[in-house]
């Protein structure tokens, strides 16, 4: 019997010694790449993660749904989280878009084709971005939103997304690959 346990035990110990020469050697791995983005401010707030690079479905519309310029559909609804407010240091708070204006009204963002690169787009029709007074903010960084009055700790920006149309009629390119 003291044989046996003997043996038991040697077997286990030779197991688990051969396992952890497996484990090392598979710790060695070559490839793949992580980046690390932060950044150090001195303001009042923090924009939360969950904020950053985000996407904002708007949604699919028929292009007879911009019957008219200045119509817009597609209300959508999107926020800015901020954190770890200190309201010693600001007691308000407000933000400006950046980015590409449509041609035919800067007051909106133009629209590209994603999968393409803007191949594909439709023509006529941005992007336009308003606060939750209605303020709408062009992407030109000129126009500041309504100013929110923060507390301190965790705060929402309320903003709206919606497409508006630039010209009488909305057109579809259609991409053809061959």
């Amino acid at each position: 019997m003291l044989k046996k346990k003997m043996l038991v035990k040697a077997l286990f110990t030779v197991s688990v010694l051969s396992l952890s020469g497996v484990a090392s050697a598979a710790t060695i791995v070559n490839g793949g790449k992580i980046n690390f983005t932060g950044e150090i401010v001195n303001a009042a707030c923090v924009v939360s993660t969950k904020s950053i690079d985000q996407t904002v479905n708007i949604g699919q519309y028929r292009t007879a749904q911009f019957d008219s310029v200045g119509k817009t559909v597609g209300n959508t609804d999107f926020y800015i989280n901020l954190e770890a407010c200190d309201t010693t240091v600001a007691q308000n708070a407000s933000v400006s878009f950046s980015g590409v204006s449509d041609s035919n009204d800067k007051t909106v963002l133009a629209v590209s084709n994603i999968t393409t690169g803007g191949a594909g787009a439709a023509t006529g029709v941005g992007i336009e971005i308003t606060d939750h007074t209605g303020k709408v903010l062009p992407p030109d960084g000129s126009v500041f939103s309504t100013a929110k009055q923060l507390i301190d700790g965790s705060n929402t920006l309320n903003f709206v997304a919606r497409y508006k149309s630039t010209l009488d009629t909305v057109t579809l390119v259609m991409l053809m690959l061959m």
